[in-house]
């Protein structure tokens, strides 16, 4: 699974058309071309025999107010998502789309919210894993295999392989939207500035935090309020001491986070926490850290390319940023030091209770087009599931840099851990973190061990 997450980053940044052994994503034929064209061709004169019938026009048939929710991480962020609802609509008159976006954890609380009360929005962004598949086993999310099956076009559009992490029973659940990963993101004037250098070993990197503490710079930002920023550090330290078939092996249940590699991850991210992180991290969200990392106010911060809109907001500070990936543990597992935290990330999906799934899929279909994936991509340097061919001119340098550093450089993936846990599991492990960062007699292996 993970070099085949490595193989689908690889095939999004360069827009390639297939993949060896991802053959499961291009499943069109003649014969399905046809039938497809031959059913369109009847509903289109259906619909256009009932609205003579009716007096209608079909600009009056699709007239629909939709409801959108989506996570938002940065003001850029809502104002691209605002600016491609208005070129919908200005494309689509007649639908309305009611956009609300939420920061990351408010979102969880209200899908929660409106799960229970089987009301959620029209169409919804999620992230995909465990919480993905329990939200479907809720059995208030709309079934979209038809919508692969009959526009073939539109299921080839994406990346082999990437309609697998939305799939569960021979059935497709969403349209995944994003491949992301996270990376150590640094200030370089101010590594400059206090004379340490990026380090390559995890003890290194203690070093240029103690150098920097001792001289009153903010070593690390975290916005640990929001508590997953704190999985940054303690996935890839788990990983980086030991190994990826152990962290797929806690995942996914077979082993729990008492193991010693998890242990000793929980004993450095609360050194870390006591003089390395910034002041105050539990009341820092995440967008707060990452605007502070922007504003030059710490030397550190792990985050992924979407947080790359607000880096680069300030041309002059833009050329502050760079980025390494998190360094190899001495005694852990050295040799799989190329492997990053993340995957596809995200998904649309849509409401079994609907009640204009035709308008909705319309809009689904436009978000995940090429052209507004494309925009998305040359925006943030993120990696769309959809096949496109970004220009290097229309990116900012930062974003077409950490662009291509994921898709030359990547050995594999290890998966957003509260994405692959099941949600209960998950809630303990943020939980457990946040005990562990934040109370200072906190024991790390019996926190883990509430960890089930």
């Amino acid at each position: 699974m993970k070099r085949r997450l490595a193989a689908i980053v690889c095939a999004a940044a360069l827009g390639v058309t297939s993949l060896t052994g991802c053959a499961s994503g291009k499943q069109e034929t003649t014969a399905g071309t046809e039938t497809a064209a031959a059913a369109a061709t009847e509903k289109a004169a259906d619909e256009e025999s009932r609205a003579e019938a009716g007096g209608e026009t079909a600009a009056s048939q699709e007239a629909a107010e939709i409801t959108y929710w989506d996570t938002v991480g940065s003001v850029s962020d809502r104002e691209a998502k605002l600016a491609m609802i208005e070129r919908f609509e200005a494309e689509n008159p007649g639908i309305t789309v009611k956009y609300e976006g939420m920061e990351g954890e408010a979102y969880k609380t209200k899908i929660k919210t409106v799960v229970s009360a089987n009301n959620l929005p029209d169409i919804f962004g999620y992230w995909v894993g465990e919480q993905f598949k329990t939200l479907v086993n809720s059995g208030n999310v709309e079934d979209l295999s038809s919508v692969f099956e009959e526009d073939t076009a539109f299921r080839d559009t994406f990346v082999p392989g990437s309609l697998d992490a939305v799939s569960y029973d021979g059935k497709v659940y969403g349209a995944p939207t994003s491949i992301t990963c996270m990376a150590v993101w640094y200030n370089k004037a101010i590594f400059e500035e206090n004379g340490v250098e990026v380090p390559k070993t995890f003890e290194d990197l203690k070093g240029v935090i103690n150098t920097l503490s001792d001289k009153g710079v903010t070593p690390i930002i975290v916005g640990a309020k929001d508590r997953w920023p704190l999985l940054g550090w303690y996935s890839y330290l788990a990983q980086r001491i030991g190994g990826v078939d152990l962290y797929n092996e806690v995942c996914s249940g077979d082993k729990n986070f008492t193991e010693d590699a998890y242990v000793q991850a929980g004993e450095e991210i609360k050194a870390l926490a006591k003089k390395g992180f910034i002041n105050g991290c539990m009341s820092v969200d995440a967008t707060t850290a990452e605007a502070l990392f922007a504003a030059g106010k710490g030397a550190i911060l792990i985050t992924g390319s979407w947080s790359i809109p607000t880096f680069t907001e300030d041309p002059e500070r833009a050329k502050d940023f760079s980025y390494f990936p998190f360094p190899v543990v001495e005694g852990g597992k050295e040799d799989e030091a190329g492997y990053l935290y993340g995957g596809v990330a995200n998904t649309l999906a849509i409401s079994r209770s609907t009640k204009n799934k035709d308008a909705v899929v319309k809009f689904l279909k436009y978000m995940m087009s090429e052209e507004e994936q494309t925009l998305s991509v040359e925006r943030t340097g993120t990696f769309s599931t959809v096949k496109v061919s970004p220009k290097e001119e229309n990116m900012d340098p930062l974003a077409y840099q950490f662009s291509q550093y994921v898709s030359d450089g990547v050995e594999g993936f290890i998966p957003y851990t509260d994405q692959a846990l099941p949600p209960e599991q998950a809630e303990n492990l943020l939980n457990a973190l946040t005990a562990i960062v934040a109370e200072d007699n906190a024991d790390v292996k019996a926190e883990l061990a509430k960890i089930k």
